[in-house]
């Protein structure tokens, strides 16, 4: 009797057992094979456009599982891949925010690692154009005339 009243999305079927939690990793390669079991065909299409250039990490999440995901184009970067069970694991515990706390910390130790990644490719660039041009000033003497005085 108590299970008629319950709604329909709350009852478990006889066949459906619900594995433990494990890892993010774990979490996402289960979520991805049960997408390929659904379309056996289906071409894994990455975002070139997505991918940081020159980065270290590869686009892991596909085109097609970002847009099934509702992952916004902000955040479709090398870290989408765990952004997407991230916001599952979000939604099915009512957004609280002492849950989800494995999948969380993942995500944002990915994006960390990228933010770290872009600042030490700007630092680089930096160091690269100082050197440059000190080794212009170097190479040009000073002109005993300034170009001001000199008539054109």
């Amino acid at each position: 009797a108590e299970a008629q009243n319950k709604p329909k999305g709350h009852q478990r079927s006889a066949h459906s057992v619900e594995k433990p939690r494990t890892g993010v990793a774990e979490a996402y390669s289960e979520l991805r094979s049960n997408n390929s079991q659904n379309t056996p065909n289906k071409q894994k299409q990455f975002s070139k456009a997505m991918e940081v250039e020159g980065s270290s990490k590869k686009m892991i999440a596909t085109q097609a599982e970002m847009v099934e995901a509702k992952v916004p184009l902000p955040y479709r970067d090398q870290c989408a891949h765990l952004l997407i069970p991230l916001n599952k694991c979000r939604q099915s515990e009512l957004y609280l925010p002492w849950k989800c706390e494995t999948e969380r910390h993942s995500y944002e130790k990915c994006e960390y690692e990228l933010v770290m990644e872009r600042m030490l490719k700007m630092q680089k660039i930096r160091e690269e154009e100082a050197k440059l041009k000190q080794q212009q000033t170097k190479k040009q003497p000073f002109p005993l005339i300034p170009k001001t005085a000199q008539a054109s």
